[in-house]
């Protein structure tokens, strides 16, 4: 186990994008902690609900009966609810009636679950599932796996710092002029997408899990909580979704009105994000205080300190300390550095890096 503790945790730090991250790490675990399917999930680590699933193995049944029941209604939450807990290592089958029926009309026996929380935000869970014929994980294995998970939330963490550098110099504001849009019918079957759509939900499609469609897992349980909103009229939602590319997405859902039958449809719009609206990944890296992050994005935006204070209902100078405490844990003086470090010198130099290092990282991974 020690031999794969090291393999793994060098995959964690190799500066690799999120889908090779998630591939490589669930094959260099196996022969400590042996699975029959797994479901590797990255979160947006503003809202924690799942953006995107590398997965191998998991039934079909098993895939739509979670994304469409089981995870906007009862999983979640748990997932949540476990990283605040801190307990990044358990059994969804005990704590979710649902996920249990689910497991287990689908064959599986066992699953063992990590949390992948780091600097206060959730990026990532991975879902290690075993059959009925197989032997039920052991305490090596979970302590094993609990060892891991602080390395593997690091692993994610940079992976989507690095995953927008690499799209960094391609997305700008001018890209989210033309939203795509898809409607899902009462049985979420595509009933219209506009021509900008269809390869922004290629870029988002899951690995390993085939869907009929082509409609991603952020898609469906978005939808599905949508579904399953408690009010008569039901707000729409919106969740930030990254692609295999490493772009990151903005998609939101509301509800049509209701057909003579009393069904209704679902319009999905799905749009590039613009830089601004994930800066919020980048000062995260840096251990600043929500107060401290939203004052950073309200920076980025161009507004001036007399405006973010107005916005906040704060004095100027409350703005002005949180400014320099920001610049304190960055390492600069002033706006001006303080934008160039984020969204300039934190994106080149990781590009650079990146791409120089891949083909040493996919040697050191062979």
């Amino acid at each position: 186990m020690e031999s794969v503790f090291r393999s793994v945790k060098r995959a964690c730090y190799a500066g690799l994008d999120s889908v090779t991250l998630r591939r490589e790490v669930a094959a260099r675990v196996e022969p400590a902690v042996a699975y029959d399917a797994y479901a590797f999930s990255t979160t947006d680590p503003d809202t924690a609900l799942m953006t995107h699933v590398v997965a191998q193995g998991v039934p079909d049944l098993l895939v739509n009966d979670y994304t469409g029941r089981v995870y906007p209604q009862e999983c979640a939450r748990l997932s949540m609810d476990m990283a605040r807990q801190r307990t990044p290592v358990f059994y969804m089958t005990e704590q979710s009636p649902g996920m249990a029926d689910a497991m287990h009309a689908s064959g599986i026996r066992y699953d063992l679950n990590v949390i992948l929380a780091a600097g206060g935000r959730m990026w990532g869970a991975w879902c290690l599932m075993r059959d009925a014929g197989s032997p039920s994980t052991s305490s090596r294995e979970r302590a094993f796996l609990l060892r891991l998970a602080p390395h593997l939330a690091r692993g994610l963490q940079s992976a989507a710092l690095l995953d927008r550098a690499r799209t960094a110099t391609t997305i700008g504001d001018e890209d989210a002029g033309s939203p795509g849009v898809i409607v899902l019918d009462a049985r979420n079957q595509p009933t219209l997408r506009t021509p900008a759509v269809t390869a922004w939900l290629d870029d988002l499609a899951d690995v390993g899990v085939d869907l009929p469609n082509g409609i991603p897992l952020s898609v469906l349980t978005m939808v599905s909580r949508l579904r399953a909103a408690p009010c008569d009229v039901p707000e729409g939602v919106s969740v930030r979704a990254r692609g295999c590319s490493g772009r990151w997405y903005m998609l939101r859902a509301t509800l049509s009105e209701p057909d003579a039958s009393g069904a209704c449809a679902v319009v999905v719009v799905v749009r590039p994000a613009v830089p601004r609206e994930v800066a919020t990944l980048l000062t995260q890296l840096y251990d600043l205080s929500p107060r401290e992050r939203e004052i950073v994005a309200a920076i980025a935006r161009g507004e001036s300190t007399k405006v973010i204070a107005a916005q906040l209902t704060v004095s100027p100078h409350t703005v002005a300390e949180h400014i320099g405490r920001a610049c304190d844990k960055i390492g600069v003086r002033g706006r001006k550095a303080l934008i160039a470090k984020l969204f300039f010198d934190g994106y080149a130099p990781l590009l650079v890096r990146s791409m120089a290092a891949e083909p040493r990282a996919q040697a050191s991974l062979s």
